[in-house]
C-alpha cells in the first residue's frame, strides 16, 4: 500500500504543480454549473436530475483530458522505462494511477457544492435523490477514467490519448440513447436495442439519478471498471515477454466476451434495490399493502401489449417494465393479484377496424378469421384498442400502432381497461391499478353530490339565428365546473349534479357533498348544508369571494374591475369557528396571467397583455402541510383571486373541533381591505405574514339551526317572460337529525377548480380531497407515489444576485486563487533555494 500512495502523491500532485489541474476545475464547472443556473431561476425547482443529464456528454469530453497524460506522458519524458524499473508491481502502478485521477474528479465533482447547498437554503431537495446523483456521476467517472487509463497506454502521444478515449467514451454513451439505439434498429432491426442493452450506459446511470440504488447497475460500473484496469495490467506486465501481443489480444477479446456476456445475463434483472429517495417514490406504498391485503378474493390483471419485436427501439423494454412493476405488487400483497401477458398484433385490429366498418357479411369474416384476428376484434369491442407512438425507419420518422392497455377484473365486475401505459406513466401506474381495484371491490360505487352554479349566457340574436339554421339548440348557460363532474366520472365515481333547491335537492343518499363557488345562497340552502354536516357527511366548501375582469386599453393600460360573488355562507362557517376573509389577499410568489382584448387579430394570433399580478398567487409545496395526505405530495397550487381564511380557535375549541391547517401563503403576503380601491402601492406590497388557505376541520360539528324552525325554500327563478312559480310546500316536521362526527374541508378560492385552470396539481388537490373524504386517506396516499416538482419560492433580487455569484464565481476564484497562491509558494521555495545554493557556493 505505500508504494500506491506514493504514486498517488506523485501524481496527482502533478496536476496541481502545473496550471493544467486548475484549468480543468474551473472549466469544468463553468460549463456544467453555468449551464444548469441559466436557466434555473427561470422557473426554480429543488431538483438536481437536470443537472446530472447533462454530466455524462460533458465527461466524455472532460475525463479523457484527465487520463490522456497518465502513460502517454510518461512515455514522451522517457520516464516510462525508469518507473518500470522501481520496486513496484505492475497492478500497484495501474491502482495508484487511477486512485490519483479518480480523487482529482471527486474533488473537482466536490466543487460544485454550491449548487446543492443552494437548492437546501432556497427550497427541500430530495437529499436522496441528489446523493445518488453524485455517486451515479462518480461510479461513471471511475468507468471513463478506467477507459482513458487503458487506452493511454498504448499511446506515445497524449492528444492520439485524448481523441481515442473521447472516442471510446462518446460510443458508450452514444449506443445507450434512445435516437441513436432506433436509427441503427431502422437499417438493423434488433441490433440498436442489442447494443442499447450490452454497451450502453445511458439506463445504468439514469437510475442514480433519480435516487434508486440498483445492485445491478453499481456492478455494471464496479466489473467494466476492474476489466479496463485489468487490461492496463496485463498489458504492463507482458509488454516485453514473447508472444505478448497474441497473449493480450486473446485476453481482450475474452474479458469483452465476459463483460458483454455479463451484461446479456443482468439486462432484464433487478433485484437488491434500495431506494434512497425521502419519501420512498420507487417504492410500492403501505396504503397500496393495505387495500390490496383487505381484498376478499384476487384481482385478475392482463397486460394487452405488442411483442418485443413490433414495439418502436424506444419501448423495448416497456413490458419487462411494467412486468416489474406487477410483480411488486404481487410481493407485497400475495394471492390478491392475478397476472397474466397476452400479445396482441396490432395490424390484426387495424384489419378487424375495417371489417366492423365496411363488412356485408359480419358471420362470414368471423369464419374466415384467424384466431390471433379474433382475439383483437374481441378486445376491440371491450375498449382494447391500439394507439400510434413515433417510429423510425429508414431516417425517416413515422407512426407505429402499437398495444400496452392493462384489464383488471374482480369478481363478477365488468372488466375495465387501463390505457395508454407508456414509460412515462409507469409512475402512476400502482395509483391507476389499485385505484381501480379498490373502487371495483365496493359493492356499491362511491356518491359525490355536486353543487356548483352554471353562467348565464347571453347569445346575440345574429348566433341564435346561426344555430337555428344549423339545427342546433341555443346555449342558455355555460358550465365552468364541468371537467369536476368529467373528472370524478373518469374516477368511477357516481356523480349527482344538484343545484340545490326545491327542484333539484341533495339525493337521499351520498358519500360526499362537494359545494363550489356558493353563490347567495339563502336560509334553506344553508340549513340543507348544517344538516348534512351535523349529521357526519363529509363536505368540500370551496368560496370566491370576488373575481377580476381585466380590460386592456388601446394605450395598453389595464383597469382593474373586481365582481363581487357573494356567497352569504358567513353565518353558517361563524357557527363552526371558521370564515373566508373578504380582504384581497396577495403574495410575493406569483404567476403571470395573459389577458386577450376582443381583437379578433390578437385571438387570431394569440397574442395579447401578460399581467404579473401578486392575486395570481403560486402555492407551493413548502408552504403546505407535509404531514396532510391531500397535499403532502403535491408541487404547486395556482391560487387565483383567493381570499385567507379565519380560524376562531376558542370558538372551534368550545365545539370539541380540530382544524388542521393544509396550506397557507408566503410569509411575505398582505391583504387590502375589500372596500378601498387598489392603487399601485397596494399591488407593490405590504408588512408580510402568512395566512392560512385551505383547512380541515374534523369533529361532531353543531347544527347551526338548532332549535330554530326549518326555512322555507324560495321561489324558483322563473323563465324569461314568466311569473314566478311559488314553491311547493312540504308537509310535516323535518326529519329527525342523527349526529355523527364528519370532516369539513374548507378553501377560500373556487377559481382554481374552473375548467380553464382545473389542471396540473390543482387537478390532484381537487381528486385528493374527494378521494380522502370519500374513500380515506389510503388511496390519497397511493396517487402521492410519485417524485415532487418541488418548485421554490420565488427568491427575492438580492437572493438570486447572490447565489449567481456564488455558482459563476466564487468557487472558480477560490479555485484560482488556490493555484495562483501555490505558484506563488512553489516559486518562493525554488528562489529561496536557489539563494541557498548560491550562497553556499559562494561561501
Amino acid at each position: 500500500m505505500s508504494n500506491i500512495r506514493t504514486i498517488i502523491r506523485r501524481d496527482l500532485g502533478a496536476y496541481f504543480t502545473s496550471p493544467i489541474g486548475y484549468i480543468f476545475i474551473i472549466v469544468f464547472l463553468a460549463i456544467s454549473v453555468g449551464l444548469y443556473i441559466t436557466s434555473f431561476f427561470t422557473f426554480p425547482v429543488a431538483d438536481m436530475r437536470s443537472y446530472f443529464g447533462n454530466l455524462p456528454l460533458m465527461m466524455c469530453i472532460f475525463i479523457p483530458a484527465i487520463t490522456m497524460r497518465v502513460w502517454a506522458e510518461e512515455r514522451k519524458e522517457n520516464t516510462w522505462e525508469m518507473l518500470l524499473t522501481f520496486p513496484m508491481r505492475a497492478w500497484e502502478l495501474v491502482i495508484g494511477k487511477f486512485l490519483a485521477t479518480l480523487t482529482f474528479f471527486a474533488i473537482t465533482l466536490a466543487c460544485t457544492f454550491t449548487v446543492p447547498l443552494m437548492l437546501m437554503v432556497l427550497g427541500n431537495p430530495d437529499n436522496g435523490a441528489v446523493f445518488g446523483g453524485y455517486l451515479g456521476t462518480l461510479l461513471l467517472g471511475a468507468f471513463f477514467l478506467s477507459i482513458g487509463i487503458f487506452v493511454s497506454g498504448f499511446c506515445r502521444d497524449q492528444i492520439v490519448a485524448f481523441v481515442v478515449s473521447l472516442l471510446v467514451c462518446f460510443t458508450i454513451f452514444l449506443l445507450g440513447t434512445n435516437f441513436i439505439a432506433a436509427y441503427i434498429d431502422s437499417y438493423a432491426p434488433g441490433v440498436g436495442a442489442t447494443l442499447s442493452s450490452l454497451v450502453g450506459m445511458v439506463e445504468h446511470y439514469n437510475t442514480f439519478t433519480r435516487g434508486v440504488l440498483e445492485f445491478v447497475d453499481v456492478v455494471y460500473f464496479v466489473v467494466w471498471t476492474v476489466m479496463f484496469l485489468f487490461l492496463n495490467i496485463m498489458y504492463i506486465e507482458q509488454r516485453n515477454r514473447p508472444g505478448a501481443r497474441a497473449a493480450y489480444a486473446s485476453a481482450v477479446v475474452l474479458c469483452f466476451g465476459i463483460g458483454l456476456a455479463f451484461n446479456w445475463l443482468v439486462a432484464d434483472t433487478s433485484f437488491m434495490r434500495v431506494d434512497m429517495t425521502e419519501d420512498d417514490s420507487y417504492t410500492v406504498s403501505p396504503a397500496t399493502k393495505t387495500i390490496l391485503s383487505q381484498l376478499e378474493s384476487p384481482a385478475q390483471v392482463k397486460l394487452y401489449i405488442s411483442s418485443r419485436e413490433e414495439m418502436p427501439t424506444a419501448l423495448s423494454t416497456l413490458e419487462r417494465d411494467i412486468t416489474d412493476k406487477l410483480e411488486e405488487l404481487k410481493f407485497v400483497a400475495p394471492n390478491k393479484i392475478e397476472f397474466t401477458a397476452v400479445y396482441m398484433r396490432a395490424a390484426n385490429a387495424l384489419a378487424s377496424q375495417d371489417e366492423m366498418l365496411g363488412a356485408e357479411d359480419e358471420e362470414k369474416k368471423e369464419g374466415e378469421s384467424s384466431d390471433a384476428e379474433k382475439l383483437e376484434k374481441r378486445m376491440l369491442k371491450k375498449g382494447v384498442q391500439p394507439f400510434m407512438v413515433q417510429a423510425m425507419q429508414n431516417d425517416e420518422i413515422s407512426q407505429k400502432p402499437v398495444y400496452s392497455s392493462i384489464g383488471v377484473g374482480y369478481r363478477d365486475a365488468k372488466e375495465e381497461i387501463i390505457q395508454p401505459v407508456m414509460p412515462e406513466t409507469l409512475q402512476e401506474l400502482e395509483y391507476r391499478l389499485v385505484n381501480t381495484i379498490f373502487k371495483m371491490s365496493r359493492k356499491e360505487p362511491a356518491t359525490v353530490a355536486l353543487v356548483a352554479p352554471k353562467e348565464a349566457v347571453n347569445i346575440p340574436p345574429q348566433m341564435r339565428a346561426l344555430y337555428a339554421q344549423m339545427g342546433q339548440p341555443v346555449p342558455e348557460s355555460e358550465d365552468p365546473y364541468e371537467y369536476c363532474q368529467r373528472i370524478l366520472e373518469q374516477e368511477k365515481y357516481k356523480v349527482e349534479r344538484v343545484e340545490l333547491t326545491q327542484q333539484s335537492p341533495l339525493p337521499e343518499k351520498y358519500d360526499t357533498l362537494v359545494v363550489i363557488n356558493p353563490r347567495e345562497f339563502n336560509e334553506r340552502q344553508k340549513w340543507e348544508i348544517s344538516r348534512a354536516i351535523a349529521s357526519g357527511k363529509n363536505v368540500v366548501i370551496a368560496v370566491q369571494e370576488y373575481e377580476w375582469d381585466y380590460k386592456v386599453t388601446p394605450e395598453g393600460n389595464v383597469n382593474l374591475t373586481k365582481r363581487e360573488q357573494n356567497p352569504n355562507v358567513d353565518d353558517l362557517l361563524t357557527a363552526y369557528g371558521l370564515g373566508v376573509s373578504k380582504d384581497i389577499l396577495m403574495d410575493t410568489n406569483k404567476v403571470p396571467l395573459t389577458v386577450r382584448s376582443g381583437n379578433p387579430l390578437e385571438q387570431l394570433m394569440g397574442g395579447g397583455t401578460t399581467l404579473n399580478l401578486p392575486m395570481h398567487m403560486l402555492i407551493n409545496n413548502s408552504t403546505m402541510n407535509p404531514g396532510a395526505p391531500m397535499t403532502s405530495r403535491l408541487s404547486s397550487v395556482f391560487y387565483l383571486w383567493g381570499t385567507a381564511l379565519e380560524l376562531n380557535n376558542d370558538e372551534l375549541a368550545k365545539h370539541g373541533l380540530k382544524a388542521e391547517t393544509i396550506m397557507s401563503t408566503t410569509d411575505r403576503a398582505w391583504t387590502v381591505p375589500a372596500d378601498k380601491k387598489l392603487t399601485n402601492e397596494d399591488i407593490a406590497g405590504g408588512p408580510g405574514k402568512s395566512y392560512p388557505l385551505m383547512a380541515q376541520v374534523t369533529g361532531q360539528f353543531p347544527d347551526a339551526f338548532k332549535d330554530k324552525p326549518r326555512p322555507a325554500w324560495p321561489p324558483a327563478q322563473p323563465q324569461p317572460g314568466m311569473p314566478p312559480t311559488p314553491p311547493e310546500p312540504e308537509t310535516g316536521e323535518a326529519p329527525a337529525l342523527t349526529p355523527a362526527p364528519g370532516k369539513l374541508v374548507l378553501l377560500g378560492c373556487s377559481q382554481m377548480f374552473n375548467k380553464n385552470f382545473i389542471q396540473g396539481s390543482n387537478l390532484e388537490l381537487f381528486l385528493n380531497c374527494v378521494d380522502n373524504l370519500t374513500l380515506g386517506d389510503d388511496i390519497v396516499s397511493v396517487r402521492g407515489r410519485k417524485p415532487i416538482d418541488r418548485a421554490i419560492d420565488k427568491p427575492s433580487d438580492g437572493q438570486r444576485a447572490f447565489w449567481k455569484f456564488m455558482n459563476y464565481a466564487a468557487v472558480n476564484i477560490l479555485v484560482a486563487s488556490i493555484g495562483i497562491g501555490t505558484w506563488a509558494a512553489r516559486k518562493q521555495s525554488r528562489n529561496a533555494y536557489t539563494m541557498s545554493y548560491q550562497s553556499q557556493n559562494n561561501g
